[in-house]
């Protein structure tokens, strides 16, 4: 019977220390305490561990061995897609490879493929591991960073979107809208109900406490012939939309009817600067980089570190639409 090779991932988990800190020890480098490299070293010497010939080359080149896995669950989305290149930008200044895994919520088969590919980190997109799928990453020691979602006992970076709910509210207001109507994605997302209880609370606080509901999916032509069908109905004055992509379609109905119906979307993607529309900002691009920074930081201390929590507050964006 064959033997299973050793990896890198077995070595940190028998040694207490993330993948990157192997790696560093394999590097020769000066950013590794005496004391975690000689651990190391006595892991690998009592599993006979050796280097495969990329990690020796690596070393030899005076490289750094690693990866950082990122779980996107739709690279279509403008915002998780200017996240996503942000973070890429940042990585390969760094020298440092991103995979990115396609994923299906709760398939424990995807995070069999991240422990597969030895990565030495993983990103996680705008949805929660369960419980499985945390443990089979803690057992392999891949240390991770939760991005829009606000996982509890996790790293992690999330937009306050009841905050922005809030300022969308105020948008509308002070356009002069009276009859306001939110557009939701669907399927449903926590954000969503986040948002739209932001901005229910701040209209009922101005006494307004009718507010008109649609649901969409997620595409720009979805969102477009959902704004024709507002439009005809002429139920409201001013529309919140769940995000940018759904406000691109919805501004595009709105102007080729003429409508003094108002427009407002959330996420501050780069297309919305193009078409003049008004967004809550997330400012994705720094959320992109400030993510990749985290990362590098989390994989690279030798032990585990203390927990990260942010909590951010978006920005209102005003283009008058």
């Amino acid at each position: 019977m064959a033997t299973k090779r050793v990896t890198i991932a077995d070595i940190a988990r028998e040694a207490g220390v993330g993948i990157g800190t192997v790696s560093r020890v394999l590097n020769n480098s000066q950013h590794v305490s005496e004391g975690t490299r000689q651990r190391v070293l006595e892991v690998m010497k009592a599993r006979q561990y050796k280097p495969s010939g990329i990690a020796s080359k690596l070393a030899r080149q005076d490289g750094f061995e690693s990866s950082i896995g990122l779980l996107l669950p739709d690279i279509g989305n403008h915002y998780f897609f200017e996240i996503f290149e942000a973070i890429y930008r940042k990585l390969r200044d760094l020298g440092i490879d991103l995979i990115i895994f396609n994923y299906e919520q709760h398939n424990p088969k995807v995070i069999q493929r991240v422990l597969d590919a030895q990565v030495s980190a993983l990103l996680i997109f705008a949805f929660p591991l369960d419980e499985a799928e945390q443990e089979m990453l803690l057992r392999r020691n891949v240390r991770s960073l939760y991005i829009d979602y606000p996982m509890e006992g996790a790293h992690t970076i999330y937009p306050d979107n009841r905050h922005g709910g809030t300022l969308a509210a105020r948008y509308l207001i002070e356009k002069g809208c009276t009859r306001p109507l939110y557009i939701a994605v669907d399927p449903p997302a926590q954000a969503n109900t986040d948002r739209y209880e932001g901005f229910v609370r701040e209209l009922n606080k101005h006494g307004i406490t009718e507010v008109a509901v649609r649901s969409c999916l997620l595409e720009e032509e979805a969102a477009y012939i959902l704004g024709q069908q507002i439009i005809d109905e002429g139920c409201c004055d001013g529309i919140f939309c769940y995000c940018d992509d759904i406000a691109a379609g919805c501004i595009q109905a709105v102007r080729e009817a003429h409508s003094p119906i108002r427009v407002i979307g959330f996420d501050g993607v780069r297309a919305t600067s193009y078409l003049n529309v008004s967004t809550i900002s997330q400012e994705p691009a720094h959320i992109g980089t400030k993510a990749a920074t985290l990362i590098v930081q989390i994989m690279e201390a030798e032990t585990e570190p203390a927990l990260y929590q942010e909590c951010f507050l978006p920005i209102l964006i005003d283009r008058g639409s």
